[in-house]
């Protein structure tokens, strides 16, 4: 089942974005003028964008009128809707706890750690990269003192999260 399955395809459509309106508005006006080709997709959106930094605040001002009367017209309608029985409104993520310790660095991260130290020299991309190329290459026997570091660690994790539930 893939992720658009499950919409309400009754609830309101998201409020659009002032350059997306104005995005909008430049493929009509391209679409009538002739003024760009609106058939290759990429072209047309970097030559909008180029257009849109270039618009100075007043010149923006349509859209952003337009863009909040739309924010409006969605919040109005969200106000209202009730979703079908089984679909919730909106999913919301549950809430962090600000006073819950960090979860244990994996084997793997603290390898990465000592990698870098050798290599001070590369970047973050070439330390991942060329990190995970040795990591890889290592034996069982030799990822061991790094999965041991992650086991300790994961154990004052959890004393640490026991000592919060009691």
């Amino acid at each position: 089942m893939g992720r658009n399955s499950e919409k309400d395809p009754n609830r309101p459509k998201r409020a659009q974005s002032a350059y997306f309106i104005f995005m909008g508005d430049f493929r009509e006006k391209c679409k009538r003028t002739g003024e760009a080709d609106t058939s290759n997709v990429t072209e047309f959106t970097k030559l909008a964008s180029i257009k849109w930094k270039n618009l100075s605040e007043d010149e923006r001002k349509p859209w952003d009128a337009r863009a909040a009367l739309d924010k409006q017209r969605y919040e109005k309608e969200m106000e209202t809707y009730q979703p079908p029985p089984g679909m919730a409104a909106q999913r919301s993520r549950k809430k962090k706890d600000p006073y819950a310790p960090k979860r244990p660095k994996s084997g793997y991260l603290h390898y990465l750690e000592a990698f870098r130290a050798k290599h001070p020299e590369l970047g973050h991309k070439e330390i991942v990269s060329k990190g995970a190329e040795e990591w890889s290459k290592l034996t069982d026997d030799q990822k061991v003192p790094y999965n041991k570091l992650y086991e300790a660690a994961k154990e004052e994790y959890t004393a640490k999260l026991q000592a919060m539930v009691s």
